[in-house]
């Protein structure tokens, strides 16, 4: 700025432009006359390059550059470990006392590293300050774990601590797909979201994910306020570094105890204890033909997730292939050839195989759900389009599910009822099972804890294409499948895929991943990935 020479005064120098100095002005805003503090550059000059009611907080001014960022920056040494916990905290707002305990237990007995995002949020109806003029206030025992700097975890995630977003929010992670480059990100917010970003096949699975605060509610009494009270989760994210592998799970907490549930252990304000069996563990679509074995071994191996968790279910989706007859081979002869040279293309050899495989590892106590899904029901629409007299292999198999289709058709009160072809032959199948297998039908309802689970995803409301983001406000929490790529949209809870992250159709950058969803005893939702095999770091 250009303005004459400095004129020598008492009054402290300008801390921007450095050619003038501050002096106490009058101004009026209607509400009576106040004091703030300008520059008047020498000579004179009256034009106003800094202006604030407080000089030690510069804003900027005219004709100026913007001046150094003030905020204060928190960060400490860390310790050299293996685990995070990663929550956020809104500013001029209590902690909620028993979580926090909670949080303090799990990072003394897993020898983690405590790291608290700050977040801002201006409330003038707070129930717990009259003011938040001073807006970098935030509750004294959070202070020694305070964290708004950026950091990488590992080569492939990184926390992006240094980005504030709004606590009312109501997609935190639009826009911020890219700013982490190739790495998967943790973002602090107050709303619990997750979102697997597509990358190329040779790239690390990226995983873009919020993290539930440690602060009660503290919205204002608006719309975009209620909301933000309604999405309010307490909740942390656990990260687990094993090399350039990560392993990442949420911690979501009761609003009334504080205590959470970490796989197969509760914690809880003075102690841990072992958490009871889990409800059901959902797993990612199976595609028993084609699913990866490392996530088999992962599953249902020694020291797996059902012998870790011990559910009362397992619920699967897309338990069938079908690619015996999958239709998008329909007039192509050449898949037909491979097919026939793999034993490929008997389908009742297919369904056999499903439910050998879902028999296999019933266990003692425990029960199978088979969610209606698209790929199951490829079947069904095998005997709708095509003529048997094309297709020896399967012409036994379809004639007799011809006859069982025609001797049970009838017009019911809701119009045409037909039998799945399917569902026919798992039952004949697995005859000595069924008592602790249940197949659900299209549209059958199947709750626990309050979690519908009997929804694939691939249907959405009133007759709509499926997605998490049309089924996360349908009135209810669930666990849905179908699109392979895990996700968490407000009460809807979608899981990955039990296969490899590359088949022949899904081709270019993908965001695929082997992920299952644990419902825990509490009614907790759980995401649980396997990365290369693993999916949590060895005790």
């Amino acid at each position: 700025m250009t303005g004459g020479s400095r004129i020598k005064t008492s009054n402290p120098p300008c801390p921007r432009c450095k050619t003038g100095y501050m002096h106490k002005d009058g101004f009026t805003d209607g509400a009576g006359r106040k004091q703030r503090w300008t520059c008047r550059p020498g000579g004179g000059n009256r034009e106003i390059c800094y202006s604030t009611t407080r000089p030690d907080l510069p804003v900027r001014g005219h004709n100026m550059q913007p001046v150094k960022n003030v905020i204060p920056v928190y960060r400490r040494q860390l310790e050299p470990v293996e685990r995070y916990i990663v929550t956020a905290a809104q500013n001029a707002t209590p902690i909620h006392e028993q979580f926090w305990a909670s949080l303090k237990v799990a990072a003394r007995e897993l020898k983690v590293e405590l790291l608290v995002i700050p977040l801002r949020y201006k409330n003038p109806t707070s129930r717990w300050t009259q003011s938040q003029a001073n807006e970098e206030v935030w509750a004294s025992g959070l202070r020694p774990y305070l964290w708004n700097q950026r950091k990488n975890l590992n080569r492939n995630l990184v926390l992006l601590a240094d980005i504030k977003t709004q606590p009312t929010a109501s997609e935190p992670l639009r826009g911020y797909e890219g700013i982490s480059h190739g790495e998967s990100g943790i973002l602090g917010h107050t709303k619990l979201q997750m979102r697997v970003i597509p990358t190329p096949q040779n790239k690390f699975p990226k995983i873009l994910t919020t993290t539930g605060a440690v602060t009660v509610p503290n919205y204002t009494d608006s719309r975009a306020g209620k909301l933000g009270e309604f999405h309010h989760t307490l909740g942390a994210v656990l990260v687990e570094i094993q090399g350039k592998i990560f392993h990442l799970r949420h911690l979501n907490a009761s609003k009334s105890t504080g205590e959470f549930t970490d796989l197969n252990r509760v914690y809880a304000p003075h102690g841990s204890r072992k958490a009871e069996r889990a409800h059901a563990l959902v797993m990612g679509d199976t595609h028993t033909d084609f699913i990866d074995p490392d996530v088999a071994a992962a599953t249902f191996g020694e020291g797996g997730m059902i012998e870790t968790l011990n559910p009362t279910h397992l619920v699967y989706h897309d338990l069938l292939d079908a690619y015996s007859v999958n239709p998008h081979h329909a007039g192509n002869p050449f898949a037909g050839l491979a097919k026939h040279r793999q034993n490929l293309r008997d389908v009742q050899a297919e369904i056999s195989r499903a439910v050998q495989f879902v028999v296999k590892h019933l266990g003692k106590d425990r029960k199978a759900v088979i969610v209606s899904s698209n790929h199951d029901d490829m079947v069904q629409r095998y005997m709708l389009t095509q003529d048997w007299r094309d297709d020896p292999a399967n012409a036994v198999f379809y004639l007799k599910t011809a006859v069982m289709i025609a001797e049970a058709m009838r017009i019911g009160k809701h119009g045409m009822e037909m039998p799945s072809a399917f569902r026919h032959w798992f039952t004949q199948l697995a005859a000595d099972s069924m008592d602790r297998i249940r197949l659900l039908g299209d549209n059958e309802s199947f709750t626990l804890a309050g979690v519908e689970l009997g929804m694939h995803g691939d249907r959405g409301p009133s007759g709509a294409r499926g997605s998490a983001r049309n089924l996360r406000r349908i009135g209810v929490k669930s666990i849905i499948g179908h699109s392979h790529s895990p996700c968490i949209e407000e009460g809807c809870y979608q899981t990955g895929t039990s296969t490899p992250l590359r088949l022949e159709y899904n081709s270019g950058p993908s965001a695929w991943l082997n992920t299952h969803c644990v419902l825990h005893a509490d009614g907790k939702r759980q995401l649980i990935n396997i990365i290369e095999g693993e999916w949590r770091l060895a005790n």
